[in-house]
């Protein structure tokens, strides 16, 4: 199935575009707010024609950030640019107004629309020399040629597109335009082909040094070995991809990602842990005007329901995804549809609705086929070959020239440092004196790396400790407990007792590996800070949900009365770090029947929220080191024996100071404690 396909292709189309305008870090409320603030001053400062140029690329690079947030507003202010534009036959503008009007009607579903319009804004950037611009416009030309099925065009267009920004030694465009290429390959399940494009993308996105772009790449080659079933090197890609993406906060890249990463476990039969990567996904497309994305959500949403016999989920889904594919024509996205809604009646045993929804996935698989006989790419695989030759022997000729050249700069540069030595001899003495502070000034900073190494030995002397004795015993009973199953030393009856023993040991597992991680991130200063507006209730609700399981076996009542208002200015996942895991320790230290409330208090520029607890409380010696590193590996257990490492509070103390807050406890011995933390309202 080519589920996701046309999800990066559509988000290869909009990095491409923000290439080509301003570069303005941090996420996306964040640079819509940037430049919306240098709109508003350049429009009070129109002077010259210039002045009024720079105006209407600001308002152009405006529009390409309301791609995911707001598609409306990328359609007005693109009408608006071209009107501008038009006063001042500003081709470059008019050219970027079309393109992107052409990308609201492709959205929209209007193929045939966006294609005569990016014919126009391609002829508008010819006769104005904008080099960006054709390679921009021709890589949506093959883009959306791809969407609808017209792969030789498609092609034609990459190929074109390929070849300015390879004269033009532009070597982030080529990587873009290289990327979707591989990716039309993938359409015809050419998947040989795609994936050594995308080897050759990834080699010239080393060359960048951008780690975004490498993440990009990485991800769409993970959906090529999860097509191909080599789960290993999918999941490799796909968590580096992650990694990078969390950590420069890229919600677009992340949603698509998740859905990736939960393909995977649905066909290593995890359908369970599917759902939560699908859940994360689900919540930020949810704040995105992404619905080509949503339907490979669904789709995937209804595999894991189908894994885990939800049959009336799965089809709920599946019909989302059927809706939403059918209005942008999807055939790819409906054919796997039709594929999962035939195995839910199926499972059903209802035979009717069986061989009705067959019959739609024949339906649509006899017409992808159709597609691709009448759009195959194998006439074109010649001429790329050919053009890729072409290029290569240009390539050398250049190397070649460039070879002489380099000669004469060194005969040059030999003269010169001829002249020189004269010179050199003369300011010998300053120069020595100059070694000599540079000499002491770096002792300093190999004292500096001493003490850091220091420091980073001691917490690796600490994970170490936590991986010896909390991690490795609970996955060695449960090694041999398995290990007993296998041998049939242990009936199946007797294993399943051990069923709810085992998910309880996993999840306390797999909540101490992220306590680890978070803490040692921290310790290595490898963590970063990357705040925003937050909203509290969202957080304490979502960390709530999550944490339900717990509190219902111990009967524990928690109730969320953060006021809706209630919105800081923070890191939304460190955030997410501080209250699960101050939650986590609330519903462990408070007994059966007892009860967790969660509050916050407004000041003039922060938010004070508390969480309140009815346990046993905490003895008064023992607050001070409550946050403190040096008791990070301590054990602790709660009311029911359920056991800790004792990272969760240091943890939460350096993410909280991290994001300009503080943290304190109040505790009163048997009748229960109450943790707080005050964060600042907006950035400081």
């Amino acid at each position: 199935m080519n589920a996701g396909l046309h999800n990066y292709l559509h988000k290869k189309i909009l990095l491409f575009t923000l290439v080509s305008f301003l570069v303005i870090t941090g996420n996306s409320q964040t640079k819509i707010d940037s430049i919306t603030d240098l709109v508003e001053k350049a429009s009070k400062n129109i002077k010259s024609k210039e002045d009024k140029k720079h105006y209407i690329d600001l308002l152009t690079s405006l529009s390409s950030h309301y791609t995911y947030d707001n598609i409306d507003s990328l359609k007005s202010i693109s009408e608006r640019v071209y009107k501008l534009s038009n006063t001042i036959n500003y081709k470059k503008g008019k050219a970027d107004a079309i393109a992107h009007l052409a990308y609201y009607n492709s959205y929209q579903g209007n193929s045939e629309l966006a294609l005569q319009q990016l014919k126009e804004a391609l002829k508008l950037a010819r006769e104005g020399d904008y080099i960006r611009g054709q390679i921009n416009i021709l890589n949506q030309i093959g883009s959306e040629n791809a969407y609808i099925g017209k792969n030789s065009d498609a092609l034609k267009a990459y190929l074109e597109g390929s070849d300015i920004a390879l004269a033009n030694n532009n070597k982030v465009l080529l990587s873009f335009i290289k990327d979707n290429t591989a990716s039309l390959y993938a359409t015809q399940k050419d998947y040989k082909q795609s994936i050594a494009l995308y080897k050759e993308v990834d080699k010239l996105n080393k060359e960048i040094g951008n780690p975004i772009y490498i993440a990009e790449t990485h991800a769409n080659m993970s959906d090529i070995y999860i097509r191909t079933n080599q789960l290993d090197l999918a999941t490799k890609y796909i968590d580096n991809s992650i990694a990078t993406f969390e950590k420069h906060n890229d919600k677009e890249w992340l949603s698509y990602c998740y859905i990736n990463k939960a393909r995977i476990l649905i066909q290593q039969n995890q359908p369970k842990f599917a759902l939560k990567w699908l859940d994360i996904s689900e919540n930020i497309l949810n704040d995105l005007t992404d619905d080509r994305t949503v339907v490979s959500l669904e789709n995937a949403k209804a595999k894991a329901y189908l894994g885990l016999k939800q049959t009336d989920k799965a089809e709920e889904s599946v019909n989302k995804a059927i809706e939403i594919g059918s209005r942008f024509n999807l055939l790819e996205e409906l054919e796997e549809a039709y594929e999962t809604l035939y195995l839910i009646h199926k499972q059903n045993n209802d035979t009717d609705l069986a061989l009705e929804s067959l019959e739609m996935f024949k339906k649509t698989s006899d017409s992808i086929l159709r597609r691709e006989n009448s759009n195959s790419l194998g006439a074109f695989k010649t001429r790329t070959e050919y053009e890729r030759q072409k290029r290569d022997t240009e390539a050398d000729a250049k190397k070649e020239i460039d070879k002489h050249q380099n000669y004469l700069y060194i005969a040059i540069a030999a003269l010169v440092v001829l002249s020189f030595i004269l010179l050199l001899i003369k300011i010998q003495a300053n120069t020595r004196k100059k070694l000599y502070n540079q000499l002491i000034e770096q002792t300093k900073v190999l004292k500096k790396r001493e003490n850091e190494l220091e420091n980073i030995n001691k917490t690796k002397d600490k994970l170490f400790s936590i991986i010896g004795h909390d991690l490795r015993n609970p996955i060695a009973a449960l090694q041999s407990l398995l290990d007993m199953f296998v041998a049939k030393d242990v009936e199946a009856e007797d294993f399943m007792r051990f069923i709810p023993k085992l998910k309880s040991d996993v999840d306390a597992l797999f909540f101490t590996l992220t306590n680890l991680l978070s803490w040692s991130r921290t310790q290595m200063n490898g963590g970063s800070t990357t705040p925003s507006n937050a909203k509290m209730y969202n957080l304490a609700h979502n960390n709530i949900n999550l944490l339900a399981e717990l509190a219902e076996n111990k009967n524990i009542k928690i109730t969320n009365t953060i006021p809706e208002n209630a919105i800081i200015w923070a890191d939304k996942n460190q955030m997410s770090v501080v209250v699960r895991n101050l939650l986590s320790n609330a519903i462990k230290f408070t007994k059966t029947g007892g009860n967790i409330i969660i509050n916050a208090k407004e000041t003039t520029n922060s938010w004070i929220i508390s969480i309140q607890d009815s346990g046993i409380g905490i003895k008064p010696e023992l607050i001070e080191e409550l946050f403190s590193n040096d008791n990070a590996i301590a054990v602790s257990y709660g009311t029911n024996n359920e056991k800790g490492t004792g990272l969760g509070l240091p943890l939460c103390k350096e993410m909280i100071t991290n994001n300009q807050g503080t943290i304190w406890v109040e505790s009163t011995l048997g009748e229960g404690s109450t943790f707080y933390f005050e964060l600042p309202k907006k950035e400081i």
